[in-house]
């Protein structure tokens, strides 16, 4: 579908300006009108900070892939720490500033000084019109949302709906009092001699009131709601905590538990011993906590448990930078662990995909009776995205039903079996009785340590991953039958690889892609089948180990282009495209 409309904004200030606030209001503003949004937003890692808070959304009229990297308007609600933002705008964007600041700019901190040519500024006295409509200067944020949207010409209602969401808690005379402050802005952008190319036309698509616009965090969450989770055990972590604080709120509303634990250790082993007694439960970590989770993962691995993991990655190793994204956790998550420990990792690509892929986890975990580990990352787990639930239907997998009474009287828990799956009996279940342990086992659950039978309970293990890939469905494809580049990527970066091959394509180059989110197993047939169509291979990833391209590596028995990045932020796309256009001159 051809964009009529794509432009990026950014909102750019200190701790406490309000940017990230005024971001959320123009995500759900937007969304409300009917257009496409996707926002992540930058902050700093201390608890209370003080630094640089940026709030960047992308808004189409088509789908989003990425959030964009080139800014079509930067609204600096701080003069130093947006004079580093003006670099990020195209050519002739738009920077909106405040012409008469509360404390007076030396010359070298005034972002009106580095207005060069190609640029266009518009000021406006933001605080001064705050204090015009609340007494005090708190409402900038509000009033320079006002005069985008008087300048740009979108539909203020959309707005004046938005900060009535954003205040919905507070009196209606604060609701009142910021729409006063909004249009106040308004105003004065409607009277800017206009010399910028930026506008929505007043367009209007169809108003999308029921439309939600939520992170990936938020979307993992509803999904342990909506799968029926009745435990979640957990340890506060960058990035993954915003999931135990809305379950905390909402997880007791469905007769639910929540468990703020010492550590992470005794997170995952709380969660252990509920999917042990045949309760939905669930944990969510980042890379140092899952690295303390191992060892209970491979409890469940051995004791054949259902739990479900949901990692957020951050850029590690050790704790790293807790609020810059990575994809450097898939080694943990697939190879985490002592011996042959196979357990299932889903990567989804989107917030939609948080919400359905969390609840297959779910189903997976209980239909095979394995940890499942979930890999998301800080990217996802905080950009927002308009998403429609109704489309969010999974139920591909069966759930718990009491296994039948084996006809000789004595229970065989771990029964060897062809699909890998034994039957599955929960504590109080009646003349079902089993010894779960982490050693290795006979078909009873007793202690067996001949190599025998460890060869025999191990394959069977294997064999779940087997049966599992089998019904998992065929993994996505792009691109035509002959490809003269194919991209691999998983995760949140499918995006950009996704809009790479767009680009490449404007370019001349047959590019396709190869896009799983069943990390683990590997979908070797579907992978090779690809790989036979493309005379290279590409694997674009967010590590700079290669991590998911020595899987591919082994799969094809063949050399890929290791497009492994650590931007400490989404993949930019400019990044793929000219690493493919470098390869494609230098093969030339």
């Amino acid at each position: 579908m051809k964009r009529q409309i794509d432009i990026t904004i950014e909102i750019c200030g200190s701790a406490g300006d309000g940017s990230i606030a005024a971001g959320q209001i123009f995500n759900h503003a937007l969304s409300y009108l009917g257009y496409h949004v996707m926002n992540f937003d930058s902050y700093p890692a201390e608890i209370r900070g003080f630094g640089k808070s940026v709030a960047h959304t992308r808004v189409s009229d088509a789908p989003l892939h990425t959030p964009g990297e080139r800014v079509d308007c930067l609204l600096a609600l701080d003069d130093p720490h947006s004079i580093a933002h003006l670099a990020r705008l195209k050519p002739r964007g738009v920077v909106i500033y405040d012409s008469k600041p509360m404390d007076y700019h030396e010359e070298d901190q005034a972002v009106a000084g580095f207005i060069e040519p190609g640029m266009i500024g518009y000021g406006a006295p933001l605080r001064e019109l705050s204090i015009t409509a609340l007494q005090s200067a708190k409402s900038r944020n509000i009033v320079a949302l006002g005069v985008m949207a008087g300048l740009f010409s979108i539909p203020p209602e959309a707005f004046h709906y938005a900060i009535g969401k954003r205040f919905a808690a507070k009196n209606k005379g604060v609701i009142e009092a910021n729409i006063h402050a909004f249009d106040l802005g308004l105003e004065h952008g409607r009277s800017f001699e206009k010399a910028d190319p930026v506008s929505f036309g007043d367009a209007d698509l169809g108003k999308r009131p029921g439309v939600a616009v939520v992170s990936g965090n938020e979307a993992v969450a509803k999904a342990c709601l909506d799968a029926g989770i009745r435990l979640y055990a957990g340890y506060p972590i960058t990035p993954a905590t915003k999931i135990m604080e809305i379950l905390a709120r909402q997880l007791p509303k469905q007769d639910g538990v929540i468990i703020q634990t010492e550590d992470e250790i005794s997170a995952i082993g709380h969660v252990v011993g509920a999917g042990f007694a045949g309760t939905r439960a669930a944990t969510a970590t980042s890379g140092p906590g899952l690295c303390l989770m191992t060892e209970f993962i491979n409890l469940a691995v051995m004791a054949e448990i259902p739990i479900v993991v949901i990692d957020s990655q951050r850029a590690g190793p050790s704790t790293g930078l807790p609020t810059k994204t990575e994809q450097s956790d898939l080694n943990m998550a697939v190879f985490g662990g002592s011996g042959d420990s196979p357990r299932p990792v889903i990567a989804p690509a989107s917030v939609e995909e948080c919400h359905t892929l969390t609840l297959t986890a779910f189903e997976v975990a209980e239909a095979f009776q394995v940890p499942v580990i979930v890999l998301i990352d800080f990217f996802l787990s905080n950009r927002m995205e308009d998403v429609n639930w109704q489309r969010s239907a999974p139920g591909r997998f069966g759930q718990y039903s009491p296994p039948p009474v084996d006809p000789g009287g004595a229970y065989r828990r771990y029964r060897l079996t062809d699909n890998g799956v034994s039957p599955r009996a929960l504590p109080g279940d009646e003349g079902l009785y089993y010894v779960s342990t982490g050693l290795e086992h006979n078909e009873r659950g007793f202690p067996d340590y001949t190599a025998a039978n460890h060869r025999r309970m191990g394959e069977k293990r294997l064999r779940k991953l087997d049966t599992l890939g089998r019904q998992w469905p065929e993994p996505e494809t792009v691109g035509e039958d002959e490809l003269e580049i194919g991209l691999v990527s998983w995760g949140s970066t499918i995006g950009a690889a996704r809009e790479a091959i767009e680009v490449l394509r404007g370019r001349g180059i047959r590019a396709g892609g190869f896009f799983p989110r069943l990390l683990w197993p590997v979908h070797e047939k579907a992978m090779r089948r690809f790989a036979r169509r493309c005379a290279r291979v590409a694997v674009v990833e967010m590590n700079t180990t290669g991590q998911y391209a020595n899987i591919v590596e082994q799969t094809l028995a063949r050399r890929v282009l290791r497009l492994g990045r650590v931007h400490a932020a989404p993949y930019p796309v400019s990044d793929i495209v000219d690493a493919i256009m470098e390869d494609t001159r230098q093969r030339a």
